[in-house]
């Protein structure tokens, strides 16, 4: 399965870099640490969310989550922050020098969790399961500047 395969290759590429990049770096200024901390956490939310939706990439599971009232529930919320990412990612703050990658990695992925809000809200309205697994497969592809941004975060330093 596609979706698996990207997930567990960036894991252990994520965990790896997260640990090296800690490794030496002094501690940032507050304003800089508070905005560390709010990427961070839009990242992880959006990766956390797209790991949600990740197994409505068949048909099958695609028609179970439309008919089903506490998965269509979780869908809502899910693609509720696809369709919010800009917005999400707009509320981390001024961006502190150094730090214009992670942003613009995010607005890459924000351009496919966009598009998979887009095809959840086809896919609801017209009770079409094709359009839910084309979500999903736009969230996923999401997931590589998902990594990105989270690598790129965890290796900017400041002196």
């Amino acid at each position: 399965m596609i979706v698996g395969s990207v997930l567990r290759e960036t894991a252990a590429l994520l965990v790896a870099s997260a640990l090296a990049a800690g490794c030496g770096s002094g501690t940032p200024p507050q304003p800089d640490r508070e905005w560390l901390a709010n990427a961070r956490g839009v990242i992880e939310q959006l990766r956390g969310d797209v790991l949600t939706v990740s197994g409505y990439d068949r048909l099958a599971a695609a028609r179970r989550g439309l008919r089903d009232d506490s998965e269509l529930y979780q869908l809502l919320v899910v693609y509720t922050d696809f369709g919010g990412c800009l917005h999400m990612t707009a509320a981390v703050g001024a961006v502190p020098p150094g730090r214009e990658r992670v942003v613009r990695l995010l607005h890459r992925a924000c351009g496919h969790l966009l598009r998979a809000d887009t095809l959840f809200t086809r896919a609801v309205a017209h009770g079409a399961p094709g359009s839910l697994v084309r979500a999903t497969q736009q969230a996923v592809a999401a997931v590589p500047a998902l990594d990105a941004a989270a690598l790129a975060l965890a290796g900017t330093r400041h002196s």
